[in-house]
């Protein structure tokens, strides 16, 4: 479920030239399900992830006059959301698109997308603000969010018991802890810093309070480089300086290494993170435990995110309104979240559907952990995200990576690469057309 975030692939450049407020308008079809015409509408939907054709199965059956056909893309990430700007002046698109949620506004600026509001109706009884902040622009939605992905602590229980040591309640104690750990033991890290994963640093600079991006009407604001994210890139540059923390980037092989032989004993991720955790550290299943994140003052519940993904109606689809009451279904609906839970695991950002009964059982690498789901549920409400995600944070996440991979082998200050990405962000939307300070 984590689409972008874990991939490795090389991130191409949007070709955004509207601002989000020039969005274009798709009229419904008139040959809709159960009218004169012979045979079901057919939907195209594009998804990469797996078990979602049980979802589709689920729908088809329910829904036999609009039947759904999935297809998996060539590409994931930015490498379908360009080829989806491409097709849409061709008219090719599929009626339906999986996208993530810092790449939606992308879409909406190239009229790629189309609003939905008047098919799916008001969203907002189940859905709270954060998660609707991610598919509402403007005042407009275009999609109906499918999870989300509180971040939290996950540490090696076995380790910190060993030690004597409790789950950090805040950085401070995340710094001592770390301290600890690595004085007893220099071959041992309580966590790393990843130039990998700019999700995972965007999430940890909203719990601190920064807007990377805000917009009011066509004027748009970079602040990347603001005080809220400077306080975070410090507070792990002096962690890397002190050489508490790895720098060893996620996902590489001697990172799944390190997380799986004991060199790596706490993990600050997401609530995906059991779904990828049999993968990266096979033989310690049941060791590790999840916690709320560490918070910057004591008795602060807020969190950010590391991921999420809604599905979004394409400005080709000859039936729009029949693709959004199946984007409805799918992310809102008991039968819906429940597959979605028991197949794609994901964690629904339907506040109804995070009490399924589904979530009752928690993920097999976490059985040692039975209220795992109830703690994700109270996370997910303390959630804070960006006011909006830019048009152009694929160029932003790429800035990240070289301007960190460079900080981290240089030994230099974390928070001079935040200059780096302002710059390039900044510079992106000046030259798309956008008009934008900062």
């Amino acid at each position: 479920m984590l689409g972008g975030y874990l991939r490795r692939t090389a991130i191409l450049a949007l070709a955004a030239t509207t601002a989000l407020t020039a969005l274009a308008a798709c009229g419904s079809s008139k040959d809709s399900a159960g009218g004169k015409d012979a045979g079901p509408i057919t939907l195209t939907y594009v998804n990469w992830d797996g078990g979602m054709q049980d979802v589709v199965d689920e729908w088809n059956r329910l829904n036999p006059k609009v039947q759904v056909k999935l297809s998996k893309p060539s590409g994931t990430g930015y490498t379908l959301y360009n080829k989806l700007i491409t097709n849409n002046r061709a008219g090719t698109n599929p009626d339906i698109t999986e996208v993530e949620y810092q790449a939606l506004p992308a879409l909406i600026a190239n009229k790629v997308v189309v609003p939905i509001d008047d098919w799916v109706g008001d969203i907002s009884g189940d859905f709270d603000k954060a998660s609707l902040a991610q598919v509402q622009f403007e005042g407009k939605t275009y999609g109906v969010p499918q999870n989300i992905c509180p971040m939290v602590f996950f540490y090696r229980k076995d380790v910190f018991d060993k030690l004597g040591l409790k789950a950090p309640t805040t950085w401070d104690e995340y710094a001592a802890a770390a301290r600890t750990i690595h004085q007893r033991n220099p071959k041992q890290f309580i966590g790393n810093v990843t130039a990998a994963d700019a999700g995972w640093f965007a999430g940890l600079a909203q719990q601190a309070g920064a807007d990377w991006w805000t917009a009011s009407g066509n004027k748009w604001t970079v602040a990347i480089d603001d005080a809220p994210t400077k306080k975070v890139a410090d507070y792990w540059g002096d962690l890397v300086q002190k050489g508490l923390v790895s720098p060893e980037p996620n996902w590489s092989p001697q990172w799944n290494t390190d997380m799986n032989n004991g060199t790596l004993v706490g993990w600050v991720s997401a609530q995906w993170a059991p779904n990828q955790l049999p993968g990266i550290a096979k033989d310690t299943a049941g060791k590790w435990v999840a916690a709320p994140l560490p918070a910057w003052t004591a008795g602060d519940k807020t969190v950010g995110i590391w991921g999420g993904e809604t599905e979004a109606v394409t400005a080709n689809s000859k039936h729009p309104e029949e693709a959004a009451k199946f984007v409805k279904w799918m992310n809102s609906s008991a039968g819906g979240a429940k597959i979605l839970i028991e197949k794609v695991n994901a964690f629904p950002a339907s506040k109804t559907n995070q009490q399924s009964d589904a979530l009752k059982t928690p993920p097999p690498f976490m059985s040692n952990q039975p209220d795992y789901y109830t703690l994700m549920a109270q996370q997910a409400a303390n959630v804070r995200t960006f006011q909006i995600w830019g048009p152009n944070a694929n160029v932003t996440f790429d800035s990240y990576s070289n301007a960190f991979a460079a900080a981290l082998q240089n030994k230099t200050p974390l928070s001079a690469a935040l200059t780096e990405m302002q710059k390039a962000t900044v510079d992106d939307m000046k030259q798309r057309g956008f008009d934008v300070t900062g």
